[in-house]
């Protein structure tokens, strides 16, 4: 009975924490899609060469970012970036001349690397028409300005999917929980019947058994008494034959 209602109150336990995680996880969503995509100029090694770049910063651990990075430019701009570098959890990309309109009419080499760790990462990209000619703020400011806006929409598109997965996580796991809370609850209503049934029997065989005792008591009680009427009758029958032999011989 008591691990029944632990394992209920446990459930319920479970699925509250889970309601405030999934409650904090909307709340965090709201709260980082209310700040400014603070995107700023820096550099990104690649083959030993620093690139001017643009890094943006990611409130998220660094291995929840490196499948979105590369989905995003697939799903939206039709681009396979590869992975050509890992060291740590710093992993480089590279996209050999790439078509985008969007970004520049001419094909440009495509930089990128992912870093950080277990709450944080930064993305970084750097691009160049070719080995000396890098995209910059200053020589190319239409592309770099379109750069930056292509950041800013992997922003929004990782914050998107990122926090839908753990409130769709989440979800799942609340809604196991509440399976396994109301299977809890329904053994335990169970086990109380038939506790509730076991005590009831108990009761009555308790009954019986006083009743028993009564009805035993009073046989018990009669049989003494007619034992001690039997010694009386034979002590009397034998008084009675000594009487007897004393006057007839």
């Amino acid at each position: 009975m008591t691990n029944l209602n632990d394992l209920s109150m446990g459930c319920r336990t479970i699925a509250t924490k889970l309601i405030l995680s999934l409650l904090l996880c909307c709340f965090g969503f709201q709260l980082m899609a209310q700040q400014a995509v603070s995107i700023s100029d820096g550099t990104v090694e690649y083959d030993k060469r620093q690139l001017p770049s643009l890094r943006l910063p990611l409130q998220a651990p660094v291995d929840a970012v490196y499948d979105p990075w590369q989905d995003f430019w697939e799903d939206r701009y039709d681009v396979d970036i590869d992975r050509s570098d890992k060291d740590g959890d710093d992993i480089s990309y590279l996209a050999e001349q790439v078509s985008l309109p969007k970004l520049s009419s001419k094909n440009f080499d495509f930089y990128s690397n992912v870093s950080g760790g277990e709450t944080n990462a930064t993305v970084s990209i750097a691009l160049a028409f070719s080995d000396t000619d890098i995209v910059g703020r200053d020589n190319h400011a239409d592309t770099y300005a379109a750069a930056r806006a292509v950041l800013e929409e992997f922003s929004t598109y990782f914050y998107t999917r990122y926090f839908d997965e753990r409130i769709d996580a989440t979800r799942e796991a609340l809604e196991d929980v509440r399976d396994d809370s109301a299977s809890a609850s329904k053994d335990a209503e169970k086990a109380r019947e038939k506790i509730e049934k076991y005590e009831d029997k108990i009761e009555k065989l308790r009954r019986k058994i006083e009743d028993l005792r009564d009805d035993v008591g009073d046989e018990l009680e009669t049989a003494d008494e007619k034992a001690k009427r039997v010694r009386d009758l034979e002590a009397e029958l034998e008084q009675l034959q000594r009487s007897r032999k004393n006057f007839v011989g």
